[in-house]
């Protein structure tokens, strides 16, 4: 998601807080530290979402080829995503005891497919790795990125196919309603024939949250003050179970923080580097934890803290930033 495409807001500075938070949150419940634990990455995981309806679907809008909008989305997504998906299948090869071919025939081939297309909880581990971490996951935080490549593929047929029958602001009405509708049957599901709760997490359940940032491509909520956040942010962290009043909710605290705010600029020295946060993060806790480097939580957090964002940096200024499709 390129900022370029739009000016005059915070779009740079709240994905970098937001893939800090996943960041922390993840660092609390691999450690079970009991303030980390409390962290709300999942509110951050669904701000993304409400980020990427804006900005994907704005830069569809802008009617250039649709071979444009396939490179770009896959550039800015996929090659960061295969080397961290290959470095983390080297590393576990480095520390697995037996030969090749044994790494591969007891998963690491499996995890290097499923993940390769995107279907990482088909085999979220390698052998070997992470074994004796309170989870063994390889990287926890990649089951989001499937979900907003479902939607970079939803939205061509969306305002390009689907808005032939109906304009694209009840369009968009009409797939958040339909979404939130899916949520609740789904949640009844769940809780009267023991269907996973992790499939409430998935599409088209999350799809609201798209589509709520979707809308303000045509009809802004300028009512919006920013002295609001006062009362959207405690909504957000305590209306959860309130499923529509939460999802709302989420999408006018980030339009207020977005647009409502003074501009805060991320020098370009530091760059756009939110994806690189979200997407390292997870491997380097495993592996300072499997280390030992947790046993002291602040000298854990320290290290990890620099770590990513050194990653995050350089994965920015080294392939990210060469690989912008300018628009």
């Amino acid at each position: 998601m390129s900022s370029s495409l739009v000016v005059k807001n915070n779009f740079d500075i709240l994905r970098i807080l937001l893939a800090v938070l996943v960041f922390y949150f993840h660092m609390g419940i691999e450690t079970q530290n009991e303030y980390l634990m409390y962290v709300p990455g999942g509110v951050a995981v669904h701000c993304f979402f409400v980020i990427s309806g804006y900005l994907i679907v704005k830069s569809y809008l802008k009617r250039k080829p649709l071979s444009t909008y396939v490179k770009s989305r896959f550039l800015r997504i996929y090659p960061l995503y295969f080397i961290v998906i290959t470095t983390a299948f080297i590393f576990g090869y480095l520390h697995y005891s037996d030969s090749f071919t044994s790494y591969l025939n007891n998963g690491a081939a499996k995890y290097l497919a499923s993940n390769y297309l995107l279907a990482n909880f088909l085999q979220p581990t390698l052998p070997g790795l992470f074994e004796h971490n309170f989870q063994p996951f390889v990287n926890a935080a990649l089951w989001t990125i499937k979900i907003e490549v479902m939607f970079y593929v939803c939205v061509p047929i969306i305002y390009g196919v689907l808005n032939k029958k109906l304009d694209n602001k009840k369009l968009t009405i009409l797939l958040g309603v339909l979404s939130v509708c899916c949520f609740y049957l789904v949640q009844y599901l769940i809780k009267y024939h023991d269907l996973p709760a992790s499939i409430n997490r998935q599409l088209p359940s999350m799809l609201v949250f798209f589509m709520l940032g979707a809308y303000w491509n045509f009809a802004e909520p300028k009512f919006l003050k920013p002295w609001h956040l006062l009362l959207l942010i405690p909504t957000v962290l305590f209306l959860q179970s309130w499923f529509v009043i939460y999802a709302f909710a989420v999408s006018f605290m980030v339009y207020v923080i977005v647009f409502k705010f003074k501009p805060i600029t991320v020098s370009k020295r530091i760059g756009d580097i939110s994806y690189g946060i979200y997407i390292w993060h997870f491997p380097i806790l495993q592996t300072l934890i499997m280390y030992g480097f947790f046993e002291n939580i602040y000298k854990g957090a320290a290290i990890a803290t620099v770590l990513v964002f050194s990653f995050a940096m350089v994965s920015w200024h080294c392939i990210e930033s060469k690989l912008v499709v300018r628009h």
